[in-house]
């Protein structure tokens, strides 16, 4: 839900702060208004997958829902594309930024799903030196 929240609030405040206007490269039925960088569906769609990828990364289903969730963004990005509301930089700029906030707001609500491995041993001759 935090990953959520934070997608649309960020997207919301780039769309204003930016205001690149949306595609005209030919005519389309599907008339989107509002401003185009970055791509809403590129950024949620990224974000629901970053979230279940993160939710299955100890367990088998990773592999799955990396693969699945793989088609299901570019599939996402196809039809963005295909509409003619946004560049492709709209899309690319909307994964950038929703890998980063998923990523981040998991480690900070749960840290220690990414904990450390075992500190680095020290060679023999190291183990001399501090003796």
């Amino acid at each position: 839900m935090t990953a959520g929240l934070g997608n649309t609030i960020i997207n919301f405040a780039a769309k204003e702060i930016i205001h690149r206007v949306r595609p005209h490269l030919w005519e389309s039925s599907y008339h989107h208004y509002g401003y185009a960088f970055p791509s809403g569906h590129a950024m949620t769609s990224m974000t629901l997958v970053v979230v279940l990828v993160i939710l299955a990364w100890k367990t088998s289903w990773r592999s799955l829902s990396i693969i699945l969730g793989s088609i299901f963004v570019l599939a996402i990005a196809w039809t963005r594309l295909y509409l003619g509301v946004h560049f492709p930089s709209d899309i690319v700029a909307g994964w950038m930024v929703a890998l980063a906030w998923a990523i981040a707001a998991s480690l900070i609500i749960k840290p220690h799903l990414t904990t450390a491995s075992d500190e680095t041993s020290l060679l023999p001759e190291e183990e001399n030196l501090i003796t």
